[in-house]
């Protein structure tokens, strides 16, 4: 399939899109089962696959945590996040089990940690190239 790039975007810019988007989009829809009305925390949310999670996710019908930097909050709450973490000031494992589905994409933390934060059922995403069979729930 074709589709014609955004004339508000770089040749690099746009190529980057499909991969980034149809990440987030299984790491979402597909391995987490995201679905309206449930909460995700996306782990590196501002980077290329997490800005487009956020979409995706609200797309979804889902409430959104976005962990990130600083600088970063204005943008990811621009997209979309209902809450958004800097996980320099605040560490989100101590937020308690309230989200659905965690996608890591950074995989700065244990996957411990990333549980802590899922409720009972939750599932963990890891899109962070680690071993096979790294999704895990659910739990």
């Amino acid at each position: 399939r074709l589709a014609p790039m955004p004339a508000n975007l770089g040749h690099e810019e746009a190529a980057s899109l499909p991969l980034s988007g149809l990440a987030a989009l299984q790491g979402l829809r597909d391995a987490g089962r995201l679905g309206p009305g449930q909460a995700v925390l996306v782990n590196g949310a501002s980077g290329a696959v997490g800005t487009l999670a956020i979409q995706v996710a609200r797309a979804l019908g889902a409430r959104v945590t976005a962990v990130c930097s600083a600088p970063n909050l204005p943008l990811v709450r621009q997209l979309g996040a209902d809450r958004a973490v800097d996980y320099l000031s605040e560490d989100f494992a101590t937020l308690g089990p309230c989200h659905d589905v965690v996608l890591d994409l950074v995989g700065n933390r244990r996957p411990g940690d990333c549980l802590a934060a899922l409720r009972p059922g939750g599932t963990y995403v890891s899109c962070t190239g680690g071993p096979p069979g790294d999704r895990l729930g659910p739990v």
